[in-house]
């Protein structure tokens, strides 16, 4: 594509790629030189320029210009996301685009989306978990690609015969503008945990309502209306649309009960009810699912068809898993503390008169302050808690847990700085229908271990492994 097509008054040089990478091999290529959190492109367009780069578009003054095209912008985030989607041929069009956001829920709500309307039609997926379309599955090193990411897999998507594209990006992502070259049809947000590490970390609403700006007058926004994020982002977006149990809601959750086989609930809306099963665990995915069936019917799927597929769709791995059809035994990620209080809340409505056994990740990078939190979580729902690694380093594992001690204690804890043998234990101890939390690691495969990672088989392995232990032994005794 010649340059000119690209930027007015500028020569007809043929452009062949468009990049922001300066260290990648690139020949007849555009460098935008993006500003980020830890980099400046500026600072690498001599390195660009020996890499192949034939043309740099750039919005600080420089000192020292090398032999290229130099291009002045205002905004060199907008200027890239104007030529890439001339570049690409506007990748927007043709191909619905879902857009989740929020900091919890956010990977089961895409993948909900992503199953069903991969059973209907053709979906892809960017986000947590990867990329995937078609029969593709690439992992990625980053939660959202980047703007220029985005658009090129878009084009490479409807060249595959993709309909539509579900995405997921945290907060941090919003801000660096990474989404912003995609047009989205809808955008769920789901809701907002006030105690977690991205909540504390960032400018958590400020980088959502600038995310929120940008959009068109034609995406719809998905609230969680229950959630107080509501009341902080709803006057950010002109078009929107409500879930929760709250009577403003315009789907409105009805009639919800949690049990240990799965959940069941009604969605109500322009006077018709719905009636809701799955198979999938606690009141976060009566939220989650109800989000996605809504999602959906906003952009014309048939409400029923979604709500049938919902009853058999699989969990995320290591989110709020049953790993066995028998056994009362949740898998779960969680960290943030406000998490993990979910976690407890859920357990603690189906346990009903059995106990309730957690294990329970500490890290070595815990601060007394969490430490308590922790043990005053675990008093408030456990009937046994049973503390271990998630992260330490080895010498010092067992003294985090002692660390403990110093808080007043109701449930009987118990320490162990071996994951795999904490979870054994948990099996070990707990009755037929006693219900047991694995908490802290999900799908993880590693264990951080101070100077680098351990290879560890996940939470759901060792699970199994000792479940099937277990009945093993039974049936030998019998």
């Amino acid at each position: 594509m010649l340059l000119s097509r690209l930027f007015k008054n500028a020569p007809d040089v043929e452009i062949n790629q468009l990049s922001i990478d300066s260290r990648l091999k690139m020949k007849d290529a555009i460098f935008f030189c993006l500003d980020g959190i830890k980099y400046d492109g500026h600072d690498y367009i001599k390195e660009a320029i020996d890499n192949g780069a034939k043309v740099i578009v750039y919005s600080k003054e420089q000192k020292e210009k090398y032999k290229a095209i130099y291009i002045k912008v205002t905004n060199v985030n907008s200027a890239l996301t104007k030529i890439a989607e001339i570049f690409y041929n506007d990748p927007n069009k043709g191909i619905d685009k879902y857009v989740v956001i929020g900091n919890y829920g956010r990977s089961s709500v895409a993948k909900f989306i992503n199953d069903y309307l991969n059973s209907v039609s053709n979906c892809g997926y960017i986000g947590i978990l990867g990329v995937s379309y078609n029969d593709l599955k690439q992992n990625s090193p980053f939660a959202t690609l980047n703007i220029l990411d985005n658009l090129r897999m878009l084009d490479t998507m409807k060249k595959g015969g993709v309909k539509s594209c579900t995405f997921e990006a945290d907060a941090a992502s919003l801000n660096l503008q990474k989404l912003d070259s995609v047009r989205p049809d809808i955008v769920v947000y789901t809701c907002t945990d006030r105690n977690s590490s991205e909540f504390q970390t960032n400018d958590f609403f400020n980088y959502v309502r600038r995310y929120l700006y940008t959009l068109e007058n034609e995406t719809v926004v998905l609230f969680n209306c229950d959630d107080a994020s509501y009341n902080e982002l709803k006057d950010s977006v002109d078009n929107s649309v409500t879930y929760g149990t709250s009577s403003i809601a315009d789907y409105q959750i009805r009639d919800i009960t949690i049990y240990p086989k799965g959940i069941s609930f009604k969605i109500v809306h322009d006077g018709n009810t719905y009636t809701c099963t799955s198979d999938v665990q606690g009141m976060v995915n009566v939220y989650n699912l109800t989000a996605a069936i809504v999602a959906m019917h906003l952009r014309g799927w048939d409400m029923e068809g979604s709500i049938d597929f919902m009853k058999d769709v699989p969990c995320v791995e290591g989110v709020m898993e049953k790993v066995d059809k028998d056994a009362n035994i949740i898998v779960d990620c969680a960290y943030d503390i406000g998490s993990i209080e979910e976690i407890f809340k859920y357990g603690s409505q189906v346990k009903r008169k059995n106990k309730l056994i957690g294990v329970v990740s500490i890290n070595y990078s815990d601060d007394d302050k969490r430490l308590e939190k922790i043990v005053d979580l675990c008093n408030r729902y456990l009937d046994i808690a049973i503390l271990t690694e998630n992260e330490s380093l080895d010498s010092s594992v067992m003294e985090i847990l002692e660390r403990c001690d110093r808080y007043e204690k109701k449930t009987r804890f118990l320490y162990m700085s071996m994951r795999s043998q904490a979870i054994e234990n948990a099996i070990e101890i707990m009755n037929t229908n006693d219900v047991v939390l694995v908490i802290g690691k999900g799908n993880e495969r590693f264990l951080s271990m101070g100077l680098g990672k351990e290879m560890y088989y996940g939470d759901r392995h060792y699970v199994l492994k000792y479940l099937n232990k277990r009945r093993s032994e039974e049936n030998e005794i019998i």
